[in-house]
C-alpha cells in the first residue's frame, strides 16, 4: 500500500457555551467506523457534566454534544486527568472518568455506557471493588480485538497500607479491572505493580495479538522515575519490565505521563518526558530489551507529547511555548518510525489542553481544544489502490466487520506477521458459493461460543465487489478482517495464498501459534473450528 498524507485543516469555533472551558481536558477517539470522537466534561460549579461529541467529517463541523451523566457530579478535567472513551464493536460507547472525593487527592473511577450509540445512557458506576476514601485517578480504558473492555488506574490503597504499618513504600500502584459484558460487570480489582509514580496519566496500546499492553513512569531503586511496560491479561498481567534508563532521581510529580502507539508488526512506539542533564526532555523511541531504539530528541521545550501509529504511517504532536504563543507541533514518518517530516504547527494566545494524535482505518488525526475552539487536522490518510476498500457497510448492517480491503500478492505475509504468535483461521469463499455461505455460518457460531476466536476472509471475488462482501459477511455476523482478490491475475493470487490449491471453494488453512498452517476443502464443522481437524 502507497501511503501518502493530506493536509486538511478544519478549524471550529466551538458550540459547548463559555463556562465549558473552566477546566479543557480532553479525549479523543475513533469509532469502529473511523469516525472521531472527543468526551470533555462541562463544569457547573464543583460538579461537572460529562459529554461526547463526533465530528462530522464531510461538513467539517462538530455535530451536537451528548450528555453521558444526568446528574452532574465532580470530574477531574484536566490534560493528564481526564475523561477518556472507547468503542465497543456494536454501537457501544463507553465513556471513564476520575471523581474527586472529599478529601484531597482522593477520588473514584467512574463508568458510563451506551449501547445505542449515545442515544441513552446508563447510570454511572464505580468500576473498582476497592471502596476505600483514597486515590483511585488517571484512569485509561480500551477495548481489545476480543471485544473485551479493560480500565487501568493510578491506586494508593498499598500506601496506606504501608503507612500503618510504618513501612516504607515508594510512589503508588497500577490496578486493572476487565469487563466481558460491555461494561454491564467487572472483573478485578488486580494489580499490575507496585511503585508506580502518583501523578502521571497511564498509556493504554494494544499489541500485535490484539490484547492491551500499558507503560507508565515508575519509581525504580533506589529513586529513579523511569518507564515500565506490561501486558494485561485475565490471569493479571506480565511482570513489569524497565524500557527507559534515563535514571531522573527526583522526589517530585512530573505530571508527565507517556504515550505509547503498536504498530501491526509489533513495534512499539512511544514518546516521553524525562530530566538530563538538570533540563527537561521529550524523547521518541522505540521500546525494546534492554531499551528503546532508535531515539531522537524533540524541539527543547517540547511538552505533552502524544503519538499514533497506522500501518508504516507514524505522527507525533507535542505543545511548546515560543515566547508569544502556545504551538502545536507535529513530526511524520512514512517509514515506520525511521526519518521523520515537519507536519503541520497550529498556535494559540488563549489557554489551551494537550494536543490528542489517534489513528485508525486509513486517518490519524491531531485534535486540540482551547478556549475558544477546537481545532482538527487531518494528518494523514492512507490511500488503498481502490475505492472499494473504503466502501461503507449498507445501512442498518452491523459495523463489525471492517471495509474488504484488496489482497495482493504480498498480502498473506503481512496478514500472517499480524498474527505472529497467535492461532487464527484463514477462510477463502466468494459470493456464489452455496458451500462457502455454510462455512462462514459456522465460523460465526465458531465466534459467539468463543468471542476470541480469529478469522481472516479472503474472497475470490473482485475487490470491486467490496459493498457486497461486506454486506454478507455482516449478516453472517461475522467478524474480522475481509479480503478480496485485487487486480493482478486470479491465478497469481491463488499462488499466493498456496502454490498447491487447486482452487477449490470452500477452502481453509487452521494456523497454530508457532505459524504452522495446516489445510482444509469443504465445509468447516463448528467443532473444527474450535478444535482444529484434518483434511
Amino acid at each position: 500500500m502507497s501511503t501518502v498524507f493530506r493536509i486538511a485543516m478544519a478549524t471550529l469555533a466551538c458550540v459547548f457555551g463559555a463556562n465549558a472551558f473552566a477546566a479543557l481536558g480532553t479525549s479523543a477517539a475513533m469509532d469502529q467506523r473511523g469516525q472521531l470522537w472527543m468526551a470533555y466534561a462541562e463544569q457547573d460549579g464543583g460538579a461537572a457534566n460529562v459529554r461526547v461529541a463526533r465530528f462530522d467529517a464531510p461538513s467539517e463541523k462538530w455535530l451536537p454534544p451528548v450528555l453521558v451523566n444526568a446528574t452532574p457530579e465532580p470530574v477531574s478535567s484536566d490534560g493528564e486527568n481526564r475523561p477518556k472513551l472507547a468503542f465497543g464493536p456494536e454501537n457501544e460507547i463507553y465513556v471513564s472518568w476520575t471523581s474527586p472525593t472529599s478529601a484531597k487527592y482522593t477520588g473514584d473511577i467512574r463508568f458510563a455506557r451506551s449501547l445505542d450509540g449515545g442515544k441513552t445512557w446508563k447510570a454511572p458506576t464505580t468500576i473498582h471493588s476497592d471502596r476505600q476514601r483514597i486515590a483511585h485517578r488517571f484512569e485509561s480504558l480500551i477495548v481489545d480485538r476480543s471485544d473485551r473492555l479493560w480500565a487501568t488506574w493510578i491506586d494508593k490503597r498499598d500506601l496506606r497500607r504501608a503507612e500503618q504499618s510504618n513501612s516504607p513504600y515508594a510512589g503508588a500502584a497500577v490496578y486493572f479491572t476487565y469487563s466481558d459484558d460491555r461494561g454491564a460487570s467487572w472483573q478485578g480489582d488486580f494489580k499490575l505493580a507496585d511503585n508506580s509514580c502518583e501523578c502521571c496519566r497511564i498509556a493504554l496500546a494494544l499489541d500485535a495479538r490484539g490484547q492491551p499492553a500499558a507503560m507508565w513512569r515508575h519509581v525504580f531503586e533506589p529513586n529513579e522515575r523511569d518507564h515500565a511496560f506490561a501486558s494485561l491479561s485475565p490471569e493479571g498481567g506480565t511482570k513489569p519490565a524497565r524500557v527507559t534508563f534515563d535514571r531522573w532521581a527526583i522526589d517530585a510529580c512530573p505530571h508527565h505521563g507517556p504515550s505509547l502507539a503498536i504498530a501491526n508488526d509489533g513495534t512499539r512506539h512511544a514518546v516521553w518526558f524525562t530530566q538530563r542533564d538538570g533540563k527537561g526532555r521529550v524523547f521518541y523511541g522505540q521500546l525494546g530489551d534492554p531499551g528503546p531504539t532508535n531515539v531522537r530528541e524533540l524541539p527543547a521545550g517540547a511538552s505533552h507529547a502524544d503519538i499514533a501509529v497506522d500501518s508504516d504511517s507514524l505522527a507525533i504532536a507535542w505543545k511548546r511555548f515560543d515566547g508569544e504563543t502556545t504551538r502545536v507541533e507535529t513530526w511524520l514518518s512514512h517509514d515506520a518510525g525511521k526519518s521523520f517530516v515537519p507536519g503541520p504547527v497550529l498556535r494559540t494566545a488563549v489557554e489551551s489542553d494537550q494536543p490528542r494524535v489517534v489513528a485508525a482505518r486509513g486517518r490519524t488525526y491531531l485534535l486540540w481544544r482551547q478556549a475558544d475552539k477546537t481545532s482538527v487536522t487531518l494528518l494523514g490518510q492512507r490511500r488503498l489502490s481502490t475505492e472499494a476498500a473504503h466502501a461503507p457497510a449498507a445501512a442498518g448492517i452491523s459495523s463489525r466487520v471492517q471495509a474488504v480491503r484488496p489482497f495482493e500478492r504480498k498480502t498473506l505475509g503481512a496478514i500472517e506477521r499480524e498474527h505472529e504468535g497467535e492461532p487464527f483461521w484463514l477462510i477463502l469463499w466468494d459470493l456464489e458459493c452455496t458451500y462457502c455461505v455454510k462455512s462462514l455460518q459456522h465460523a460465526a457460531e465458531a465466534q459467539k461460543r468463543r468471542p476470541g476466536l480469529r478469522i481472516v476472509t479472503i474472497a475470490t471475488d473482485p475487490v470491486r465487489e467490496g459493498p457486497a462482501l461486506s454486506k454478507r459477511l455482516a449478516l453472517l455476523g461475522l467478524r474480522g478482517d475481509a479480503f478480496a482478490f485485487s487486480n493482478a491475475p486470479t491465478e497469481a493470487l491463488s499462488y499466493a495464498v498456496d502454490p498447491t490449491w487447486a482452487g477449490e471453494k470452500p477452502r481453509a488453512y487452521r494456523y497454530d501459534a508457532s505459524g504452522k498452517r495446516q489445510s482444509f476443502s469443504g465445509v468447516l464443522s463448528v467443532e473444527q473450528l474450535l478444535e482444529g481437524g484434518s483434511d
